[in-house]
């Protein structure tokens, strides 16, 4: 089982860091799906009367009239515990870190993941199988250390073995919990699981770590049996993980059937890509549908 290796307390300075923060920058870097950018200010897409200006280490929530620091966000509204998102914040404060070279396995500045649950994951569990994921792989992924429920939450941790990013999904009340969050140390990063114990031959860009599960079980089930790496990228927009990716392998873009993906496919018409059939390759499998378009 993943320990939980986050330290039980930070320094005061660290604190002080983490409360002036630049708000705006950290979210866009690490959680850009759940913000909209109006001028020099940000808004949560799905609670549009919380506000955080650019510059300004904190936030305020018209509806309710509350307001609080950098540290008050994180903790109340992306559920971040008080030590993770001191260490987050005040990580941020601190600059980034020097580029690290362009492959999967690079080592680099990592993050202190989510507490991982003691086992059985069981919301882990209902939530996966309920989206299509057959227990083997779901155990599969536990075992390789790249998948975990996080302890708090109950929350599905999607992470990588160098610990630079990880993709966080509710699991409580099934698709009806729409709640999902990411943090990774650089905007280049991804979530990556393989097909084989063989040398990836192509990489497949997906926007989630449940459709780019769900793509290889669809190619499995097809009967593919190239090496390959599907890969999430944590949203749509993520062009530098994209490039990052292309610079190392051939690459098919498979994002959404929507116009979001559209227009990342036009962004990257050197390579081919993949388009579902239903709006996302998750929706193909449960609908039992492998007819994807190449282009």
């Amino acid at each position: 089982m993943k320990q939980d290796r986050r330290p039980s307390r930070v320094t005061r300075d660290q604190i002080r860091a983490a409360r002036t923060a630049g708000l705006c920058e950290y979210l866009e870097s690490h959680h850009p799906s759940l913000f909209r950018r109006t001028g020099h200010s940000l808004y949560m897409k799905d609670k549009d009367s919380v506000y955080i200006k650019d510059g300004i280490p904190g936030y305020m929530d018209f509806s309710s009239g509350t307001h609080g620091n950098s540290i008050d966000f994180l903790t109340g509204y992306l559920h971040y515990g008080f030590v993770d998102a001191v260490l987050a914040l005040s990580d941020a404060a601190a600059g980034p870190s020097a580029a690290a070279p362009a492959c999967f396995t690079d080592r680099c500045r990592h993050f202190i993941p989510p507490p991982c649950a003691p086992k059985p994951f069981s919301a882990l569990h209902k939530y996966l199988e309920g989206r299509g994921l057959p227990l083997w792989i779901i155990s599969r992924m536990e075992d390789e250390g790249i998948l975990y429920q996080e302890r708090i939450h109950g929350n599905a941790v999607f992470i990588t073995p160098q610990e630079d990013y990880c993709e966080i999904r509710g699991t409580y009340g099934g698709s009806a919990n729409h709640f999902h969050s990411c943090r990774k140390t650089s905007a280049d990063r991804f979530w990556y699981v393989t097909s084989s114990d063989e040398q990836p031959r192509i990489a497949f860009i997906c926007e989630a770590a449940i459709d780019a599960v769900s793509l290889m079980l669809l190619r499995k089930e097809a009967g593919d049996t190239e090496p390959s790496v599907y890969i999430s990228i944590g949203g749509v927009s993520n062009q530098k993980a994209i490039e990052r990716v292309k610079r190392r392998m051939p690459t098919v873009i498979a994002v959404d059937n929507d116009a979001a993906g559209e227009r990342c496919r036009e962004m990257n018409r050197d390579v081919f890509s993949l388009i579902p059939s239903c709006k996302d390759w998750n929706e193909d499998l449960l609908n039992g549908v492998f007819d994807a378009a190449v282009h």
